[in-house]
């Protein structure tokens, strides 16, 4: 391959670790963000329950943080999933890259793939241990459980939904 040819490998796999790196930085900023808006959510609620008698104008307003409580968990789901998807596009393009008989650098990527999915070890001589095996985590990564995008909705929107069902039994009691 030409110099340029080379020259526009490694740029390509320059912006596509750029676009990696920033996607998960945006992941975990929308984690963290959507973290904050459902312990709010639920320590609100929390708050209100606390209290010795629950009125009726507070048991409405536990309903409606309930509703909103459980779109932001559907809203949540969405984007993590779609901004997971994305980053492992980006992550199966530098795959891509490293993969052509062009390239002569370390082949990261292919490395933490077959860690992450294939739980394969990497063996590097020069390392020590040369042999890195993937642990537990590793492991448990792909079970649908382990995934936040998957497993902080369910958690929030379980929450929310027996709140809804009480102060819906409620309303409907009073």
């Amino acid at each position: 391959m030409t110099e340029s040819g080379k020259f526009d490998l490694d740029a390509t796999y320059e912006r596509l670790l750029t676009l990696w790196t920033s996607g998960v930085r945006d992941y975990h900023t929308m984690l963290s963000d959507y973290l904050t808006a459902n312990s709010i959510f639920v320590a609100v609620i929390g708050l209100i329950l606390s209290r010795e008698h629950v009125a009726f104008s507070f048991t409405v307003l536990i309903v409606l943080l309930c509703v909103f409580g459980v779109l932001l968990c559907l809203q949540m789901a969405i984007v993590l999933g779609r901004l997971s998807g994305q980053n492992a596009l980006w992550e199966w393009r530098l795959r891509g890259v490293e993969q052509d008989p062009a390239w002569q650098a370390a082949q990261l990527m292919t490395s933490l793939h077959r860690l992450h999915e294939v739980r394969q070890s990497i063996e590097d001589p020069r390392n020590e241990p040369p042999v890195f095996e993937p642990n537990w985590a590793f492991r448990q990564h792909r079970q649908w459980w382990a995934h936040r995008a998957i497993s902080f909705p369910w958690f929030f929107g379980s929450v929310y939904a027996l709140l809804l069902i009480w102060s819906v039994t409620k309303l409907l009691s009073a």
